[in-house]
């Protein structure tokens, strides 16, 4: 028998679906306001505390590419729906949204937010995606409270994306972080070899892919060159604070351990279990 709601769902979703049309005016005009934002952003070397310079990058991915995947999203969800109602007559289903896109920044986008693809912030399985992007990455022994922190940092929010290569520098910066933690706390506990262990991955960290790829993309130049600034707040190199950092860790100079990690302004006191109580730290707590 003929169900007249069902009916009329139907014919509600096909008129909603058929709505979903690419109006080009407005989406030049969207391109031409965040790239106005993106120059804007370029010519602005001020930095602020913790996580908001590296966090200011990515919020420039491009807002034209994010109003395309929510029209072919709703068309999605439409067509989704529509199979259901056909399906069930009305029953609904739970939504599964993927983190991966399957979409890769190109072009400007890729100095504004990164390389690699594109990932939905608010996707159910977005952990899972999380994890495996960032397996690679070594925290200290210990601080898997603080990898979370770092995974769990960026809102899930489906409105919102980040990149892999973005995804993947944020979180080795805050292993590096928990490895200058790890240094303090091991010669707080005199234990030498451990903090001789540190130090060698402090030397290595500045050549793992993450911080690699993320000066390629953002045309930064050597952190370990001399020439470079130490201090991203000052015009220097965003990673320009692991020179000193490294250099202090092998000179056993734990002060200079300290100031080099405040002077970064990436390190959060979230990954800072022990060095943001020390009273010699000038840092964020």
């Amino acid at each position: 028998m003929r169900n007249p709601d069902v009916h009329d769902d139907l014919d509600a979703l096909l008129r909603s679906a058929a709505t979903i049309q690419r109006d080009p005016a407005q989406e030049e005009r969207t391109f031409a306001d965040v790239w106005s934002r993106v120059q804007a952003s370029m010519n602005d070397g001020a930095a602020t505390s913790d996580d908001a310079v590296h966090d200011r990058r990515h919020t420039l991915i491009a807002d034209r590419e994010l109003t395309a995947r929510r029209r072919r999203r709703a068309a999605k969800v439409a067509s989704v729906t529509l199979a259901v109602v056909v399906a069930s007559a009305g029953t609904a289903a739970a939504a599964f949204l993927a983190t991966r896109t399957g979409e890769e920044a190109t072009g400007w986008e890729v100095g504004a937010g990164g390389s690699g693809e594109i990932l939905n912030q608010g996707g159910t399985d977005r952990r899972q995606v999380f994890e495996q992007v960032t397996a690679d990455i070594r925290f200290a022994p210990g601080y898997e409270a603080q990898r979370d922190y770092a995974l769990d940092f960026f809102p899930q929010d489906s409105d919102t994306a980040i990149t892999e290569s973005h995804l993947r520098s944020f979180t080795a910066s805050h292993a590096i972080c928990t490895w200058a933690d790890a240094w303090v706390a091991y010669d707080n506990s005199g234990d030498l070899a451990a903090r001789d262990a540190a130090t060698g991955t402090l030397a290595e960290s500045v050549t793992w892919e993450p911080i690699q790829t993320f000066n390629e993309d953002h045309d930064e130049p050597d952190p370990m060159d001399p020439s470079t600034g130490v201090d991203p707040g000052a015009g220097g190199s965003y990673y320009g604070w692991l020179r000193p950092l490294v250099q202090a860790a092998q000179s056993g100079d734990r002060q200079g351990v300290l100031d080099a990690v405040a002077t970064g302004h990436q390190c959060a006191a979230e990954v800072l279990p022990v060095i943001s109580t020390d009273p010699n730290y000038g840092g964020a707590r």
